[in-house]
């Protein structure tokens, strides 16, 4: 109750004010009682965190009867980019996989496997990368100017196209 409350309760009843507020002041929470609340607050937020987890994120996989080669799937993520960043990695000499997921030709992909040296990936499929779909350009100076078609590979050294391969060539 706030004061005035306070105050108009003692007027009806006929009592003092004073003794009123006296009497009413709450008794400080026991150590006991904090403790509990703070156990439970801590229980709470681990729950919270557990079910989050399975349920919504699926970062815990308690329930997962499929298991999957995590280091694999690792590695192909690791190795995806961007087309806009084909050129920006830190490697000297790296190639560079353009391809579409939904399309993907095995033969191509066993091929660019068995290349001597880094290789990265990118997903023609995503909308990011449809700025570089169309005509072949070959080899370019600049990243903006670059046009593959599915599949396409460039070698890339210092920042710079060196080889250019698109469709069949690759196989070969």
């Amino acid at each position: 109750m706030g004061r005035e409350l306070k105050r108009k309760e003692a007027k009806r009843t006929g009592k003092n004010v004073k003794e009123v507020q006296k009497n009413n002041k709450e008794e400080p929470m026991s150590t006991k009682k904090f403790i509990t609340i703070i156990i439970l607050l801590i229980i709470l937020f681990v729950l919270t965190y557990i079910f989050t987890g399975i349920f919504a994120t699926k970062d815990i996989k308690w329930f997962s009867k499929k298991t999957e080669d995590v280091e694999e799937i690792e590695s192909n993520i690791e190795n995806r980019i961007l087309a806009s960043e084909s050129l920006k990695q830190l490697e000297d000499n790296y190639y560079v996989y353009f391809y579409d997921t939904t399309k993907e030709d095995t033969e191509v992909t066993s091929a660019v496997e068995k290349l001597d040296g880094k290789v990265y990936r990118v997903d023609l499929h995503d909308d990011f990368n449809s700025n570089y779909i169309g005509e072949p350009s070959g080899k370019v100076s600049s990243i903006e100017e670059l046009k593959v078609s599915d599949p396409t590979i460039i070698k890339v050294s210092s920042a710079e196209i060196i080889e250019y391969y698109t469709g069949e060539e690759i196989k070969k």
